[in-house]
């Protein structure tokens, strides 16, 4: 019967629309005549009811009318209207005043296109409603759901549950920051307030989801709305929700606004950075790629984004033999089989490197290899030195050697006046990238950028395992602040940079405003619908060896060039001659082979004399700088778990 309906659905609103428009015509009389029709006029009715009837129907027929699906009324259909019966309205006057001149109730005319239009536009109306009240479940069964943002987005929401059969949401209200908006109502359902209001709301009206619908700043909103919530201590507990924004849901061709589970990524507090891949497509379109450390986080995306953009080969190469088992398996299965090469092996091996080159003649080389974790490094400085230095120097020698177009090194904002020996051993690789960049065709360029989201080893993913096994969670200090983006845009971005490089160049991402590591631990507790301190413990474990209250893109005496790009910057070092030459390679080599660690630390204090981490302080001159910070204030020191912190993003080797 259903189906039935829907295939003749337009001849039965036509009938409808036909029975609405001759009740309307006879109305007008009837009303004309104050419902005592003559005899003469009822014979004018039924003579003139064929042309008023065609004229109308034709009309509607032309705007449109009967092209929508009619449970889906809108605006548009009542502008529709509107149009038929003022197109319509001038031939039927012409019309019946022609054929009934002399005794033809001229008021008719002006009577009748009234009550056609609010007959046709109840019919659509009348439908629309009574579709909604038998979608309708018991609200018993339905989720309470709060909407932030009463504007387009929310409304939008809010028609898409009021219309969906078996929902298994009901907005109960709304919030939002626009003052002239409290006290309204949308479809119904009032705007009780701004996001002051969040957690009284959320008790009186028993709510279960807070749904984010706004479209910009939703970093920094989302993040304000936890904190409120969280710091009234409320006992009921939530689900924070969104929503994908405009932007997003053009990008994936999805034109529905799903309603899913707030994303860490949705608490950054970035702006939707601008990624052309128009530039990119068209300078490695046909040419062969060497990604390095293909299996981490950065180098498995940069393998994903570049399978995509029609290269010629992809070669993988990556010392992980299972990281690169699973990054084939997923690249193969996405129908890139054809052009990949995937080779397991190291960067320092000098004879594995000519190979490929001689046999894939790389045009472009990726070089996200690194070994990355901070407190790892601190007592194994040789091998930070032997892989993300030396390692780098073989690489790009080979690259030069066999006249590659591109060598990009991504580096780490822990370069810049490095604490750990981590960001000690990528600032050398930076120097090692300047001492070859113009000695051969080969462009050579750098790029830094912070922490990338939901990478091996990240603060995001150990919190969350923290969350789940019932606390408590991590922190290494109270005030610790870090930059954060996410892979695909940090990949993107690379890719950007390598496209438009010159050589020589230091890039730096954009990594928008920092995010406080304390405030991220809260976020996730009340993501995970607990209560920071309350539900979960959150303790202070005091800085690692190496760790940094906050991070930097530049030096003070780095010169900062505008690229044409708005979210890629160049850093100039001040230090002109900044490279490191042939022999001191060859000295970190030889130092890099030593048991003792403290002439490895001294040689890179040397290079880099804003290196602070040498000479380190004894472990009781730790322990004191740490009580020390704890009496000042700023922290209790417990033991324990050390925060899992993301560092840099560069993937294994």
């Amino acid at each position: 019967m259903k189906k039935h309906l829907e295939k003749h659905g337009r001849l039965l609103v036509l009938f409808l629309d036909a029975g609405a428009i001759s009740l309307a015509y006879f109305l007008a009389f009837v009303l004309r005549f104050d419902f005592h029709l003559p005899p003469g006029e009822a014979y004018n009715f039924v003579v003139t009811l064929p042309v008023v009837l065609s004229m109308r129907l034709a009309a509607f027929y032309y705007f449109g009318l009967y092209n929508g699906i009619w449970r889906y009324a809108s605006m548009a259909d009542l502008t529709a209207i509107l149009k038929g019966i003022l197109a319509s309205q001038i031939f039927i006057m012409a019309a019946v005043l022609f054929l009934q001149h002399a005794h033809y109730p001229r008021s008719v005319l002006i009577i009748s296109p009234f009550i056609a239009f609010i007959f046709v536009g109840g019919i659509r109306f009348g439908i629309r409603m009574t579709r909604n009240l038998r979608y309708r479940e018991a609200e018993g069964k339905q989720s309470r759901m709060l909407i932030y943002g009463a504007g387009d987005l929310g409304e939008a929401v809010l028609r898409d549950l009021q219309r969906t059969k078996g929902a298994t949401r009901r907005a109960v209200c709304f919030l939002d920051d626009n003052a002239l908006k409290h006290g309204r109502s949308i479809h119904g359902v009032p705007v009780l307030g701004g996001r002051d209001k969040i957690a009284k709301v959320i008790k009186d009206k028993e709510i279960d989801e807070v749904l984010v619908a706004v479209n910009h700043s939703r970093g920094r909103l989302i993040t304000d709305l936890m904190q409120v919530y969280a710091a009234s201590g409320s006992a009921r507990k939530v689900e924070f929700k969104t929503l994908p924004t405009m932007d997003e849901l053009i990008s994936k061709t999805r034109l529905v606004p799903d309603i899913r589970k707030i994303d860490v990524s949705d608490l950054m507090h970035r702006r939707i950075v601008d990624i052309n891949m128009g530039l990119v497509k068209a300078s490695l379109k046909g040419k062969t790629l060497l990604v390095t450390g293909a299996g981490g986080t950065i180098g498995g995306e940069l393998c994903r984004q570049i399978a995509a953009l029609g290269p010629k080969k992809v070669v993988l190469l990556e010392n992980h033999n299972t990281a690169l088992f699973y990054i084939d398996k997923e690249l193969r299965e996405k129908g890139y089989g054809g052009i990949l090469v995937s080779v397991p092996g190291d960067v320092r091996d000098e004879a594995l490197l000519k190979n490929i080159f001689e046999q894939h003649k790389p045009a472009w080389v990726l070089h996200a290899a690194a070994h990355k974790h901070v407190a790892l490094m601190e007592d194994s400085p040789q091998e930070a030195v032997k892989n993300n230095t030396l390692g780098t120097y073989i690489l790009a020698k080979t690259a030069a050697a066999y006249n590659a177009e591109r060598f990009l090194f991504i580096s780490t904002d822990k370069a810049v006046r490095p604490t750990s020996v981590m960001g000690a051993s990528k600032r050398l690789g930076e120097m090692v990238i300047r001492s070859l960049s113009g000695k051969s065709a080969t462009k050579f360029m750098s790029v830094r950028f912070g922490n990338v989201l939901g990478s091996s080893g990240s603060v995001v993913k150990i919190f969350q395992e923290q969350i789940l096994a019932g606390g408590p969670v991590t922190v290494t200090h109270r005030d610790v602040i870090r930059y954060f983006m996410t892979t695909e845009e940090a990949v993107s971005l690379v890719l950007n940079a390598a496209a438009m490089g010159e050589g020589g160049e230091i890039f730096v991402l954009n990594m928008g405003e920092p995010v406080k590591i304390l405030d991220l631990a809260r976020n996730m507790i009340v993501l995970n619908g607990l209560i920071p301190e309350k539900d979960i413990e959150i303790k202070f474990t005091g800085l690692k060896a190496g760790e940094k209250m906050y991070e930097e893109l530049f030096r003070a005496d780095d010169i900062r060039k505008d690229t044409g790009h708005s979210d890629i910057f160049a850093a100039v070092p001040g230090e002109a001659d900044e490279a490191l030459a042939e022999a001191q390679l060859q000295e970190l080599k030889h130092l890099s082979n030593e048991a003792d660690i403290t002439t490895m630390l001294a040689k890179i204090k040397e290079l880099i004399p804003t290196y602070t981490g040498w000479p380190r302080k004894s472990k009781i001159e730790d322990r004191k700088s740490k009580i020390g910070e704890t009496e000042s204030g700023e922290g209790e020191v417990h033991h324990g778990d050390a925060e899992g912190e993301e560092v840099g993003g560069e993937g294994s080797v």
